[in-house]
């Protein structure tokens, strides 16, 4: 059975590469990856074998951008933070209902409470809810680009580090969409889950994620979090050559798979993707315990929006 489902209503429309079915069932080990709890969303079977993960992608034609990051990370608090700049910029941003199969009565509660869930001074708690996410961003009415925000652990697991994508990742990346990878990075000490040999496995699994793509996807790689760095001079003032140099040495290797061949513009291009350093905000903890947010200067979601729309353009 397909995991990832597209709208058939076109009969037009081009077909769907095949998923490559060896890599994901043959290969996978049974159960290599312990999803977190609060993805209650997903059916006992899905639990159990990530290869039954159901997901429609129904608009084949508007672009996908793809956060793609381990777990904790920040890929949610950026699709948070990101959703509340662009509504306050006039932009229409609402979740795809057709997403997740009916069965997830948590995404469609996610979906129903959507606006109150990404307004909430006490957003970072719905990081919780979100197990998985698909967002339509649209300008007066005219779709733009669909985010997409997944689990980390299906994308790389420090504790199953070879385990292959599931099917329904690997569906996604042969879809006719045109993709957007904003692959996510981030300091050493802001997530204990990523130690030096989990960030080299995680550079392999990029590089894996590399040789899958299509050459005409864009990469965007985001250094997250980077408030907690000596980098930041002032708000979206950033020292690129230190914090570029810094990624290389946290992450060896990992821009070697994106070097730029052109013999003309490698000299000032030396590499194939875009590089956004990202703030979503600050986190405090009241007087009950809990986790208050208050959003970042919103130069940052500027910027990398002004990214993501440049490769939509093409």
């Amino acid at each position: 059975m397909a995991d990832l489902n597209f709208d058939t209503k076109n009969e037009e429309r081009p077909s769907v590469t095949p998923v490559d079915e060896t890599e994901t069932i043959e290969q996978m080990p049974e159960n290599p990856i312990q999803v977190p709890e609060h993805n209650h969303g997903l059916s006992s079977e899905e639990l159990n074998d990530a290869n039954k993960i159901k997901v429609t992608i129904a608009d084949y034609k508007t672009p996908l951008v793809i956060l793609f990051g381990a777990p904790a990370c920040g890929k949610t608090m950026t699709l948070i933070r990101l959703t509340r700049y662009l509504q306050s910029k006039g932009y229409t941003v609402q979740p795809e209902t057709s997403f997740r199969p009916a069965y997830d009565k948590n995404y469609r509660e996610m979906c129903e409470n959507f606006d109150t869930m990404i307004n909430s001074e006490d957003a970072a708690q719905s990081t919780d809810r979100i197990s998985f996410m698909l967002v339509q961003v649209m300008r007066n009415g005219r779709p733009l680009c669909q985010i997409l925000e997944g689990p980390g652990e299906y994308y790389f697991h420090p504790g199953a580090p070879q385990a292959p994508f599931p099917k329904y990742v690997n569906a996604i990346i042969n879809s006719t969409n045109r993709k957007i990878w904003a692959i996510m990075i981030e300091p050493d000490k802001t997530n204990p889950r990523m130690d030096v040999e989990a960030r080299r496995n995680y550079v392999n699994k990029i590089h894996k994620l590399k040789t899958k793509i299509s050459p005409r996807d864009k990469v965007i790689f985001i250094f997250n979090k980077i408030d907690e760095t000596n980098f930041v001079i002032g708000p979206g003032r950033i020292n690129y050559p230190e914090t570029m140099k810094r990624t290389k040495y946290l992450y060896p290797n990992i821009f070697n798979r994106f070097t730029n061949e052109n013999p003309i513009t490698r000299w000032f291009a030396p590499y194939n993707f875009d590089f956004v350093a990202f703030q979503t905000g600050d986190f405090s903890e009241a007087a009950d315990g809990t986790l208050t947010f208050e959003e970042g200067h919103e130069v940052y979601p500027r910027k990398l929006w002004d990214v993501i729309m440049k490769h939509i353009r093409g």
